[in-house]
């Protein structure tokens, strides 16, 4: 990361502001004319990465934008590789206030490298353990796992992208004081429609996760999730400037806790 970069995520979004919390958006054909389309529309995002080498090189591409954050990731499926980049985690986890992706995933697709997922979570969490930060996390099968890392290491305040657990979990997410992002492929979905139902308005944040999800069979972009926002409005029986104000407030309580001298 290039030396004397700081962020300037203290600065309140307007009211009206969308944001995405969990986005690919170095996974995009073209990331640049993303980016662009995100700051001509004062979209705030939060640009996760897969791993602390893709992260180096979002977070350089990235200085001098207003509105697009990179966060340092550690996907749970890129763990062979991941094992790695252990130490430039490290190093880089004390120069920013955006984590992610990170995680475990137990799902058929994870499951063969659970252990090595599980040694290198460890790591990250006493990385990051030292004071808050935004941190956005992949859980998929293995939700319980993932909380109970969070409170064994005392973070506060994390993000479950994309929640698929069970009810019980859920209920915990939220008692200790977590929270979900909503996604475009959550809204049709059973299990997404049960989680945005049980979960309170003032622990919703909104992600696109593009570009691996759709709105209306187009890849969701960030701008996209004005759809997200709407729907959200539409089930608590709210306007649509109601629901973005809620999402913001949520954002803003997160961010609060984050250190605004530290580099982003």
């Amino acid at each position: 990361m290039a030396a004397g970069m700081r962020f300037d995520i203290f600065e309140k979004p307007g009211s009206n502001m969308l944001i995405d919390t969990h986005c690919h958006i170095d996974q995009f054909q073209s990331p640049e004319d993303v980016v662009r389309e995100c700051e001509n529309s004062a979209c705030r995002v939060v640009a996760v990465t897969n791993l602390p080498s893709h992260f180096a090189v979002a977070a350089d591409r990235l200085r001098g934008h207003r509105f697009v954050s990179a966060a340092l990731g550690m996907h749970p499926l890129f763990a062979s590789e991941g094992i790695r980049e252990l130490g430039a985690f490290k190093r880089m986890a004390s120069q920013t206030n955006f984590i992610g992706e990170i995680g475990l995933d137990f799902s058929r697709q994870g499951v063969a490298s659970k252990t090595i997922q599980e040694r290198i979570f460890e790591d990250v969490l006493n990385a990051i353990q030292d004071r808050p930060r935004f941190v956005t996390l992949h859980s998929r099968g293995a939700e319980a796992a993932v909380l109970d890392g969070l409170r064994r290491h005392g973070i506060k305040a994390a993000v479950f992208h994309w929640f698929s657990g069970s009810a019980t979990v859920l209920e915990n997410v939220f008692a200790e004081g977590h929270f979900v992002s909503v996604n475009p492929a959550m809204l049709s979905s059973a299990s997404g429609k049960r989680v945005i139902a049980q979960s309170p308005r003032e622990r919703i944040l909104v992600e696109s996760d593009g570009p691996f999800t759709k709105v209306l069979n187009q890849v969701c972009r960030p701008t996209s999730i004005a759809f997200v926002y709407q729907n959200l409005a539409a089930r608590w029986g709210v306007s649509n400037e109601s629901a973005v104000a809620c999402i913001k407030s949520n954002f803003d309580r997160i961010l609060a806790n984050c250190d605004p001298t530290s580099l982003r």
